[in-house]
């Protein structure tokens, strides 16, 4: 018995290793393809609408119990489409309508986490700007002083 455990657990552990080894290791970047840098990330956020905005609960009650509560921000809807279409996902809620009798109530939300590399291009496009500015009143401050 102690053999057939042994050998058992020999098997058990070549099978592992054989399953490990042939195994694909992919990298969130061989997944990937068409990568560009983001670019124009200013204009692209200077062109956002934010809004803060509550859902209107009174409208569906079945509706309100899916969506969430208080003050909640974002941005306008309008303000993203013409920018940003692809961020723009609508979701689908079953609920209740009558005696025995559902409805499918569709809203739009914005995927407001994807705009972060955007906000990130936007900040680093900002920060050469200020460093040429920088440069540009260093300069200035150096020409004033040799003409005092």
């Amino acid at each position: 018995m102690n053999t057939i455990l042994k050998y058992s657990s020999i098997l058990f552990a070549m099978l592992m290793t054989f399953s490990y080894a042939n195994a694909q290791d992919n990298t969130v970047d061989q997944l990937k393809k068409n990568i560009n840098k983001v670019s124009g990330g200013i204009e692209k956020i200077k062109s956002l609408e934010p809004i803060s905005f509550q859902y209107n609960n009174n409208n569906d009650k079945e509706l309100s119990k899916h969506l969430p509560s208080g003050e909640r921000f974002s941005f306008s809807e309008t303000s993203v489409s013409a920018s940003f279409p692809s961020l723009i996902k609508t979701n689908s809620y079953l609920v209740p309508s009558g005696k025995n009798a559902n409805k499918v109530t569709k809203v739009n939300e914005i995927e407001k986490e994807e705009l972060i590399p955007v906000l990130v291009a936007a900040i680093k496009e900002q920060q050469d700007q200020i460093e040429v500015l920088k440069q540009e009143i260093e300069a200035l401050k150096n020409q004033q002083q040799k003409t005092d």
